[in-house]
C-alpha cells in the first residue's frame, strides 16, 4: 500500500510534466465574393437558420471515408461556432453581396415580417478530404403571408483539398454557389 502511495503520485506528476495533448484547430465559413446578381432588387429577405443533418451539428468537423458509409469525427479539427450558425451567417452575407440593395436579415436576430423568407435544409453534406464535397439542399421561399412561392432542390459538388482548411473553404464555396442560385430565384419572383 505504501508503494502505491508513492508510485501513483509519481506517475501522475510524470504525466503532467511530460504528457502533452495536441492543440485543436478551429475553422469558420466565410462569404465568397462574386458578381452582383441584381442592383435593383430592394426587397426585405429573412434568412431562417439553416437546418443541417443532426450528426453534423457538433463542434467537431465530420468527414466521410472514401467510398464508405463510415464517418470520421475529428476531435482536433473543430468549428469555431455551431455549424448551422456559421452556415446561416455565411448564406446571409453571400446574399447581401449578390443583392446589395436588398435588406437581408437573419430571422433569429430580428423578428418581424419580411417580403420573402428563405429556409434552407441541407439534407446531404458528404465530405471526403482530398476528393470532393457533395451537397443536396431543399430551399423554400415564402412570401410575407407565409405562402410558399418556391420549393426547389439544389445539388452541388466541389473538389476539396487534403486539409481541413481546404474543407472549410469548400463549404464556403458551396454556400456561395447555392446563394447565387437562391438570389437568381428571388429576383425572378
Amino acid at each position: 500500500m505504501k508503494l502505491a502511495k508513492i508510485i501513483i503520485p509519481c506517475l501522475l506528476l510524470n504525466a503532467c510534466l511530460l504528457g502533452t495533448s495536441k492543440n485543436a484547430n478551429f475553422y469558420t465559413m466565410t462569404a465568397v465574393p462574386g458578381p452582383v446578381v441584381s442592383e435593383n432588387y430592394n426587397t426585405s429577405v429573412g434568412v431562417n437558420r439553416i437546418q443541417l443533418p443532426k450528426y453534423m451539428e457538433r463542434p467537431q468537423i465530420v468527414t466521410q471515408r472514401n467510398n464508405s458509409a463510415q464517418v470520421n469525427i475529428s476531435e482536433f479539427n473543430r468549428w469555431v461556432e455551431t455549424p448551422s450558425v456559421l452556415a446561416t451567417r455565411t448564406l446571409a452575407a453571400d446574399l447581401s453581396m449578390l443583392l446589395p440593395s436588398a435588406q437581408i436579415v437573419q430571422t433569429h436576430l430580428k423578428g418581424g415580417k419580411f417580403a420573402q423568407t428563405v429556409t434552407l435544409e441541407i439534407v446531404k453534406l458528404n465530405a471526403a478530404l482530398g476528393k470532393q464535397v457533395e451537397l443536396t439542399a431543399l430551399c423554400t421561399v415564402k412570401n410575407s403571408e407565409g405562402k410558399v412561392k418556391i420549393h426547389q432542390k439544389f445539388e452541388r459538388t466541389v473538389p476539396v483539398g487534403k486539409t481541413y482548411d481546404d474543407l472549410a473553404q469548400a463549404y464556403s464555396q458551396l454556400l456561395a454557389d447555392v446563394s447565387r442560385d437562391i438570389a437568381t430565384v428571388l429576383i425572378t419572383q
